[in-house]
């Protein structure tokens, strides 16, 4: 294809040669003659001059003497549709496949997908274009919303509920038991989890079930992997977790949260519309609406980040000094 036409389908201005021949799309790293590579952070500088990529899409500030640029106002949000040209989505198989086992009373809507060794139970619901890649598990009473995808091996337990175009990555568990116990005694999880629509859920997270109630998922939010949500919490919509993050249960979390890696967010706790977690942080009070916080225990920002800095003086004087 060549510079020109990709530019015209992503709207974006062109700077060079429009003839230019582009085979595909790649990293700047690893990018090969006749290859577009995205450039839009200024500390890659270096490795964009050194790149073999034939083409750059830049922001609308970059100059990159000599080289062929696509520029775009958004080039993060370009480079999705970029990606899209070389990397459409593939079609995906239809039908039921014969080494599945669908219960009768299964409601089925129309083009699902249903892969080998997948076990549908009783008076389950699969709306339009749902697929079910091998392998996968889905109890009684479960309702998928259209256009759904659900890779191999994924447990979805009894009477949960997932929206549509929802998209849950190999080995999550949905709807498993919460970690419920008095006097020695399993307390019965006999709750569910709703999740909304548009939701991502990364690889071998887990979503329990609650004792009473719902666990519940926001539209739109989405799970990085290996993540963990505990029995009875709600996520509002638009919240977004990065992978190895762990919520206890019947945390409140809510509208579009950002919460980085490894953090942890006690049991109970609430925190407010558009918080941001840091990256290992520990919540263990309630977070108001648009802090920023991080930290054990969890404190605003800055003030963690000044109590380090004075905690590693601590006795660096003279000879101490490192």
């Amino acid at each position: 294809m060549k510079l020109k036409e990709i530019a015209d389908i992503l709207e974006a201005e062109l700077r060079g040669d429009g003839e230019l021949e582009i085979k595909g799309v790649s990293s700047l790293e690893d990018a090969v003659e006749g290859e577009i590579a995205p450039f839009y952070r200024k500390k890659y500088e270096k490795l964009a001059l050194s790149s073999k990529a034939s083409a750059f899409l830049v922001g609308p500030d970059t100059v990159i003497p000599g080289k062929n640029l696509i520029i775009s106002e958004n080039p993060r949000a370009t480079l999705i549709k970029l990606i899209k040209i070389f990397h459409p989505e593939e079609p995906g198989e239809k039908g039921i496949s014969p080494n599945a086992t669908v219960d009768p009373t299964a409601k089925i809507g129309r083009d699902v997908y249903i892969g080998d060794f997948v076990k549908i139970g009783k008076n389950v619901v699969l709306g339009d274009g749902v697929k079910i890649d091998a392998g996968v598990v889905v109890y009684h009473d479960v309702k998928i919303g259209s256009g759904t995808r659900i890779y191999s091996n994924v447990v979805i337990r009894e009477g949960t509920e997932i929206g549509e175009r929802c998209i849950i990555h190999p080995g999550v568990v949905i709807g498993c038991d919460g970690f419920g116990f008095e006097a020695g005694e399993k307390i019965p999880q006999v709750g569910r989890v709703v999740i909304g629509d548009d939701v991502e859920i990364g690889a071998n997270t887990v979503i329990d079930r609650s004792a009473l109630g719902t666990t519940r998922i926001g539209n739109r939010v989405k799970i990085g992997n290996l993540c963990l949500i505990a029995h009875g919490t709600k996520i509002g919509e638009d919240s977004m977790f990065a992978g190895m993050i762990a919520i206890g249960g019947s945390a409140k979390i809510g509208k579009g949260v950002i919460c980085g890696g490894m953090a942890g967010i006690r049991d109970n706790v609430e925190v407010g519309d558009r918080a941001m977690i840091a990256a290992k942080a520990c919540v263990l009070r309630k977070v108001a609406p648009g802090d920023i916080i991080g930290g054990c225990p969890n404190t605003k920002l800055n003030t963690w980040k000044r109590a380090m800095v004075r905690l590693y003086r601590l006795g660096k004087k003279g000879k101490d000094k490192e």
